[in-house]
């Protein structure tokens, strides 16, 4: 990749074969080849840091990703390559697209054979995915009225074969033209017993889960619907991830955070394994820029049940006022026995039985099937809430519209309308449920990230505060909204995105 060349010296990257382990000539080598089509990345830290879910705290000692910490904050473009920087994410989705593309190339030249098309399928999907997060990162939000106009990431379909290779930028319009073609070639050819630990993979449940949310950001919602309830699958109570029971309500910290991403997770429908130090800067007391009290109260404050306590754990530093959940646990890659320093890498959930969740809850809305949408709701509400200070506390809810819209449409400083390119379609009605999917979703990926795409495609203005210093806000329609193209792309062609 274009970025790529800056990162591997004078080097060709990929003039040889990508996976050095195998000759990629049977069914097999695809296979391991395909361990490279996930990214070795994650976006918690520009996300989390980008979003409403940070604030300044009075931090002391200092961090090596403090530059990065900053530069999120304040929505600069990034100037660091480091691991969890915009810049290393860039060049990892994009190692992870060339692994896909080389794996594709070597399926049509071993004759495209029924044998193969579960792998065909995992790469396409994993094509399909890392343009994704690209797409939504470095872009625009999808509008289909101005998606042919906007730009959009370089759709890469092919193997890269030279040392440098120039790219251009296509629309978003023809991304996601690009994105749904490999999603639904690729999404029937999933194979769960191909896979020996099928939550390391795009098992059928977890790749119905993307495919929702693909739907769900270009508003097709009977799409939404069918994929999600396929990934949600029959007796969903059983799947939501049980913060009540024992391996979570009562946990200490380091069970809890080693339970959280689990493959033996229910909840859990994709981990992906990424080099990263988030496992420790979510939790970290000598970053400035991090969850405070003024995000606890999500957890603390009254909510539309009524109650206010919630079986979401949080953790505090006093001396500094940071809150952490524990989500992350570190693990360590050693290049020889015996080792006492490695790579960190942290274990993420790609997707989750609660997003496919609320995922179609929020299609049931615009679908205007107001009792499907409160029933999925109410499930989740279910295995959050407390309604008193017992360890197992099974009450079910039964909030209603009426009760939405009196919690939601009261509080427009906290719950400020939604504006989706859809928004002159949505009812009032529609915006109360609609606010409180937005609502629970964010609580739910408090430090995953997630509530940064809600921040986009909804136009929700976010605003950073300071101890010492006048607050900033990133307004609805600000460009720094997508992230800046890295230099080491500039470099190779590709065209800026505006400031």
């Amino acid at each position: 990749m274009f970025a790529m060349a800056a990162f591997t010296a004078c080097d060709s990257y990929l003039d040889v074969v990508p996976d050095n382990r195998t000759v990629i000539n049977s069914p097999e080598a695809v296979k391991e080849l395909l361990v490279s089509a996930y990214p070795d990345c994650h976006f918690y830290h520009i996300c989390e840091t980008m979003s409403d879910n940070v604030g300044e705290r009075p931090v002391s000692g200092s961090n090596s990703r403090a530059i990065l910490n900053e530069e999120m904050y304040l929505w600069k473009d990034g100037t660091q390559t480091a691991q969890d920087n915009p810049t290393y994410a860039w060049s990892e989705y994009y190692a992870a697209i060339a692994a896909a593309n080389h794996a594709l190339e070597a399926i049509d030249a071993m004759g495209n054979t029924k044998t193969l098309n579960p792998h065909k399928g995992e790469a396409l999907l994993c094509r399909a995915y890392n343009h994704f997060l690209l797409v939504n990162l470095f872009a625009e939000h999808y509008s289909p009225t101005t998606a042919a106009a906007t730009l959009g990431v370089p759709y890469n379909t092919s193997p890269e074969k030279v040392a440098v290779q120039h790219y251009k930028r296509n629309s978003v319009k023809e991304v996601y033209e690009a994105l749904e073609k490999d999603i639904a070639q690729g999404l029937p050819l999933i194979e769960d017993k191909h896979y020996t630990v099928p939550k390391y993979h795009f098992n059928r449940a977890a790749a119905n889960a993307f495919a929702a949310r693909f739907y769900l950001y270009t508003a097709n919602w009977d799409k939404v619907v069918q994929c999600a309830s396929v990934a949600l699958g029959d007796n969903i109570k059983s799947k939501i991830r049980n913060l009540k029971g024992p391996r979570f309500n009562g946990a200490a910290s380091a069970d809890y955070q080693i339970n959280y991403m689990r493959f033996d997770e229910p909840a859990v429908l994709m981990l992906v394994g990424a080099m990263s130090w988030w496992g420790r800067d979510s939790r970290s007391s000598t970053l400035r820029y991090g969850m405070t009290i003024t995000q606890n109260k999500l957890y603390t404050d009254i909510n539309v049940t009524d109650f206010t306590a919630t079986y979401y754990k949080r953790w505090l530093s006093s001396s500094v006022g940071s809150y952490y959940m524990y989500k992350f646990n570190e693990y360590f890659e050693y290049s020889y026995p015996g080792a006492t320093t490695g790579k960190g890498y942290n274990m993420g959930a790609a997707f989750t039985i609660e997003e496919a969740l609320l995922n179609r809850a929020e299609a049931y809305v615009m679908k205007n099937e107001f009792t499907s949408a409160l029933a999925d709701i109410n499930l989740l509400l279910s295995e959050r809430i407390k309604t008193g200070n017992v360890a197992n506390d099974f009450t079910p809810f039964n909030i209603d519209l009426a009760k939405i819209k009196a919690f939601y449409d009261n509080k427009p400083d906290a719950y400020p309308d939604l504006e989706p390119f859809y928004k002159n379609d949505i009812n009032p009605d529609q915006m109360s449920i609609l606010k409180c999917i937005a609502d629970l979703r964010r609580k739910e990926f408090m430090q995953e990230g997630m509530r940064w795409f809600d921040i986009k495609r909804f136009h929700i203005p976010v605003t950073h505060t300071f101890l010492n210093a006048p607050s900033i806000t990133l307004t609805k329609d600000d460009p720094r909204r997508a992230l800046q193209i890295p230099m080491e792309a500039q470099a190779y062609g590709l065209e800026p995105n505006p400031r």
